[in-house]
């Protein structure tokens, strides 16, 4: 999960989860930035005259993305092990030439192995009353319970992308998403009665597809090509891990 072992799964480049290492100041959020307002979802909920803009003060659990009448909060989708293996493993990187078209690499020896990523898996087999009784397989569910119980309206972002995916492929992946991941997940998220609305977005073949859990369930509500998001290109071009 997500999809099956024949899909074309890509392990997300470094600088996406963390972009902060080589390019100061800029992280994932900059990029999804970028999707939300690149998508007339989003936009639907606004004034025609606003963009969405990052906030830039965080230190006290401020939203991440806001505009006067809607605001939310990314979070992403991985493990802290991933993250710290791929920190580790991140060669010496050299951006002095950039200008020239040059970007220079030493790899580190020996490499740690990047753990397998199961996120996704650990969330959709977490039991209603296993959130409830805090049994949780690791921490990376732990935290992902932490983000979902408090009163924001949450965008979660799957950074693993799925390229090459035909129709059948694309239905399952959606099914699966719409049908099994997050069902018991966001099912206890509305018990808390939060009144807050719940995001999830994943990129397959060449577009961020969007989905929202409502009324029980996970609905499509857009999709936004991978142009549209500047930063994104910006950093995939870029990052050499």
């Amino acid at each position: 999960m997500l999809g099956g072992v024949w899909m074309k799964k890509i392990m997300p480049k470094f600088l996406l989860l963390n972009g902060k290492n080589a390019f100061p100041n800029v992280t994932y959020e900059n990029f999804l930035i970028d999707i939300i307002n690149g998508s007339s979802f989003f936009k639907s909920k606004c004034s025609i005259m606003e963009h969405y803009v990052l906030n830039a003060e965080q230190s006290h659990g401020e939203d991440d993305a806001y505009t006067s009448d809607y605001q939310l909060d990314f979070k992403l989708l991985v493990s802290d092990d991933v993250m710290r293996v791929r920190n580790h493993n991140m060669p010496e990187i050299d951006y002095s030439m950039m200008d020239e078209g040059f970007v220079f690499t030493k790899t580190k020896e020996p490499v740690e192995e990047v753990p397998d990523e199961t996120i996704l898996l650990d969330i959709a087999n977490c039991s209603i009353e296993d959130l409830k009784n805090e049994r949780f397989p690791n921490d990376a569910v732990r935290s992902v319970v932490k983000n979902i119980k408090k009163p924001k309206n949450i965008f979660m972002y799957y950074p693993y992308e799925y390229q090459q995916v035909n129709r059948y492929e694309y239905h399952l992946l959606e099914s699966e998403v719409c049908e099994t991941i997050f069902n018991n997940l966001l099912s206890y998220r509305d018990e808390l009665n939060l009144g807050k609305d719940t995001f999830f977005c994943i990129k397959i073949n060449e577009y961020f597809m969007i989905y929202e859990w409502f009324n029980g369930k996970m609905v499509y509500r857009d999709k936004v090509h991978e142009y549209l998001a500047s930063n994104y290109m910006g950093l995939k071009a870029y990052s050499v891990y």
